[in-house]
C-alpha cells in the first residue's frame, strides 16, 4: 500500500527545502561545472493501481500516451550532477468488463504536467556514458478525456435490461471531456522518478540520449471524500529520446 500525501494547495515542504538546497549547490560549484540544455519526447505507459474489491467483473489495462520535456542539467562533478525538467506526460488507462457486461468499456486520457527533480549519476567515456537518475517529482493534473460504451441504468423497461445484456436500447456510447470536482478529484500529484539510460556526445557541444524512466505516484487521485474509499495510483513508465546542448567549458 502507498503512503497518502496530504495536500493543502502548495507543494510539499520537504520537496522546497530539497530545491532550495539544489540551487545552493549550483552556485557554490566549481567554475568548471557544465550546464546542459534541451528537449526530449518519448512514448509512456501507465498503469492505475487500485484494488477493485468486490467488483470481480472489472479490469483496468495500461494505456499508451506520449510525453515531451524541456531538461536542464548541472554537473557538479565529471560523475555526479543535479536534473530538473518541466515535462508534460500523458496517463490514461483502460477498463472494461466481463460475463454478461463483457461490452462496457471506457477509454481514460489524463494529462499531467511534472517537475522532476533528480541527482544524476553518470560514468563512462568522455563521448559515450552511461547513466543512472533517481529523485522526486510533483505534478499537476492538467485535463482528463474519457469514450466508451456505458449501460444505460433508467433504459426502457424490457427482458434484456431484467436480465442484464447489453444492448442498443439499455446502453449508449460516449465521447466527452471529464469535468473536474473539486469535492473529489485531487489534481496535485507527488512522487518518486527515476531511469537509466545512455548519453553520447556527437559534437563538442551536443548530445544525445535515450533513457528508461518511471514515475512512481505516492498521491491518491482522489481526494478523503468518503468514508469508504479505494485509492488510486498512478505508475507510468516512459521511454524517451532527447538532445542536448552543453554550456560554458566544456572537457576536449
Amino acid at each position: 500500500m502507498r503512503k497518502h500525501l496530504p495536500f493543502n494547495g502548495l507543494p510539499p515542504l520537504r520537496a522546497c527545502r530539497a530545491v532550495l538546497l539544489l540551487l545552493a549547490l549550483s552556485v557554490s560549484a566549481p567554475a568548471a561545472a557544465q550546464w546542459h540544455v534541451g528537449v526530449t519526447a518519448g512514448y509512456s505507459c501507465n498503469k492505475l493501481c487500485m484494488d477493485t474489491g468486490y467488483a470481480y467483473d472489472m479490469r483496468y489495462e495500461e494505456r499508451g500516451g506520449f510525453t515531451v520535456g524541456i531538461p536542464v542539467q548541472y554537473d557538479f562533478f565529471d560523475w555526479l550532477g543535479v536534473r530538473a525538467e518541466v515535462s508534460f506526460v500523458q496517463k490514461g488507462h483502460k477498463m472494461h468488463r466481463t460475463d454478461v457486461w463483457n461490452k462496457l468499456h471506457t477509454d481514460t486520457r489524463n494529462n499531467y504536467l511534472h517537475v522532476p527533480v533528480m541527482a544524476r549519476f553518470s560514468f563512462g567515456g568522455q563521448r559515450v556514458r552511461g547513466f543512472l537518475n533517481a529523485g522526486g517529482y510533483i505534478g499537476g493534473w492538467l485535463s482528463s478525456h474519457r469514450e466508451g460504451l456505458t449501460f444505460r441504468w433508467f433504459g426502457d423497461e424490457s427482458e434484456d435490461d431484467v436480465n442484464g445484456w447489453i444492448t442498443p436500447g439499455n446502453s449508449y456510447e460516449f465521447d466527452e471531456k471529464v469535468p473536474f470536482d473539486s469535492r473529489r478529484d485531487n489534481r496535485f500529484e507527488a512522487g518518486l522518478a527515476g531511469g537509466i539510460g545512455v548519453a553520447c556526445r556527437v559534437a563538442p557541444r551536443v548530445e544525445v540520449e535515450v533513457e528508461g524512466r518511471c514515475y512512481y505516484a505516492l498521491t491518491d487521485m482522489q481526494k478523503a471524500y468518503m468514508k469508504f474509499q479505494t485509492p488510486r495510483y498512478n505508475t507510468t513508465f516512459v521511454i524517451q529520446a532527447g538532445c542536448n546542448i552543453l554550456l560554458g567549458k566544456i572537457k576536449k
